[in-house]
């Protein structure tokens, strides 16, 4: 308070007070024109065009937030007494959040205690004390408000304490799934994708950004694979941040994904896609609804492409090209539509133009088949290519599902859809028209869905070994007896 009158101290105090706990008071807050500050007056004075201050007007209170389903368990527990709780404390004590709302805490940690009553009961060093009160009537304090099992409706009050002083906090009750849910409303059910299971194989930007998007969909388990740990250079693109770097990527992406829906559920397998993982993985494909390709490499997005369709899966493919001037993605119906080894054999020259994105594959240029050294690539450049991978992926999980979303099924039928950031130099796109000038002709920033055929005679999804026995004259017939491979690793 900058005013130093103790009088008008004193009111200021008491008119807050009422604020934050929403109840008349003796004094009000009100904006005195003459003067061009805040003052505080006593009820019922006759101010002329006064401005009354109320707590949306002027976030004054701190505020801490606190879980109605984490009191609703332990309503019964406080007839005996106190219990502990534990916040994150936030921007210098402005914000509490209950620990446990999510994965990810402050490096603040405030102790306080729940108690019955209609008053503040510190203790020890707790700097926090909520003081919860059965209430019958809850009009205008309804939002400070929830209702136990017992069917008994209780007030919830709290303050904090700061040298030897008590301030009010407004608080927040937070119905976690309740609220999460409000915003897909009318486009998703609650629980359409709860039991949905979404296989993500490498979580760089699209992959990690890709899950993310899923969660907040309402995609309720998730099984990660990566074996790469969070690097300073990643979080200029990746949605984990400084703080995380180190961590594996798997353990960073779950959390994430629990920040968004604390009830998803978590498989993590920090390990390679290689030839020698494959027999690993095969459990994984078959827990799963989809998969989602966001490997950097095409010795691992063919092993993938053998699991998938081994286990009649569609799976996602996502890349952006060198750079990220543009990206593609494609998606795999097995036996339906042209598997990834057919994308290869079709368009060898656009499966060839990929990015990067770590120094450990730039090492690995002669395996996996690289021409070029770590790539640099703006995020927002990525993020359009896993925006449409991960609608795709939507897309696919609530096909049979009823939801409003499925109007879109018409509009993404071509397997492969490629997208151009800018018209990238020694590129055939260069020439491109620009955005602003064209309507008729192919530009960037617009999505381009290609229809390409499945190949009969492709060596991982189509019949290949009878095309082979055709083109050289040889009679299958005769070779009943001999043990062939149905379908080899292609490499």
């Amino acid at each position: 308070m900058s005013t130093n009158d103790p009088q008008q101290q004193s009111m200021i105090r008491e008119a807050m007070k009422a604020i934050a706990e929403r109840r008349p008071g003796r004094t009000k807050l009100v904006y005195d024109k003459t003067k061009r500050t805040i003052v505080a007056v006593a009820q019922g004075a006759q101010i002329p065009k006064a401005l009354d201050i109320t707590a949306e007007d002027a976030d004054m209170f701190a505020v801490v937030s606190l879980s109605t389903a984490w009191l609703r368990e332990n309503i019964s527990r406080l007839s005996g007494g106190k219990l502990s709780i534990s916040l994150s404390s936030w921007d210098k004590g402005d914000a509490f959040t209950q620990r446990g709302l999510g994965a990810l805490s402050s490096d603040y940690i405030a102790e306080g205690s729940v108690s019955l009553g209609k008053t503040s009961a510190f203790s020890g060093d707790q700097s926090v004390s909520v003081a919860i009160d059965q209430v019958a009537d809850v009009r205008g304090v309804e939002r400070f408000t929830f209702l136990a099992p017992n069917g008994e409706r209780y007030l919830v009050k709290a303050w904090q304490k700061r040298a030897n002083e008590e301030e009010v906090l407004e608080v927040h009750l937070v119905d976690v799934l309740p609220a999460i849910e409000e915003r897909r409303k009318g486009l998703l059910e609650s629980s359409a994708l709860a039991d949905s299971t979404v296989l993500c194989i490498g979580l760089g930007t699209g992959g990690a950004y890709i899950a993310i998007e899923l969660a907040k969909c309402g995609v309720g388990n998730f099984i990660l694979v990566d074996p790469d740990r969070l690097s300073a250079g990643n979080v200029i693109r990746h949605p984990g941040g400084l703080s995380q770097v180190g961590r594996k990527k798997v353990n960073v992406v779950q959390d994430l994904l629990i920040e968004k829906n604390p009830d998803v559920k978590v498989s993590i397998h920090p390990i390679a896609t290689t030839v020698e993982s494959a027999e690993e993985m095969t459990p994984l494909f078959r827990a799963a609804d989809i998969v989602v390709c966001g490997t950097d490499n095409r010795p691992s997005k063919l092993i993938v492409n053998k699991l998938s369709v081994d286990a009649k899966i569609v799976a996602l493919y996502g890349g952006a090209f060198r750079r990220a001037y543009g990206g593609q993605v494609l998606r795999v119906r097995p036996r339906h539509s042209p598997c990834y080894q057919c994308f290869v054999s079709a368009m060898p020259e656009e499966a060839n133009d990929v990015e990067i994105a770590s120094d450990e594959a730039a090492a690995g240029i002669s395996y996996s088949d690289r021409p070029v050294p770590v790539e640099p690539g703006l995020s927002l450049d990525v993020l359009p290519i896993a925006n449409m991978l991960a609608k795709l992926a939507l897309l696919e999980l609530i096909r049979a599902k009823p939801s409003s979303l499925n109007v879109l099924q018409r509009d993404f039928e071509a397997p492969w859809y490629f997208w151009l950031n800018r018209p990238e130099a020694g590129t055939k796109y260069s020439s491109w028209p620009a955005l602003s000038e064209s309507i008729d002709e192919m530009t960037i920033h617009r999505w381009y869905g290609v229809d390409l055929p499945r190949d009969e005679n492709c060596s991982m999804c189509g019949d290949f070994i009878s095309a082979v026995a055709a083109e050289h004259g040889i009679d299958l017939q005769s070779l009943a007896n001999v043990q062939i491979p149905s379908k080899p690793l292609p490499f």
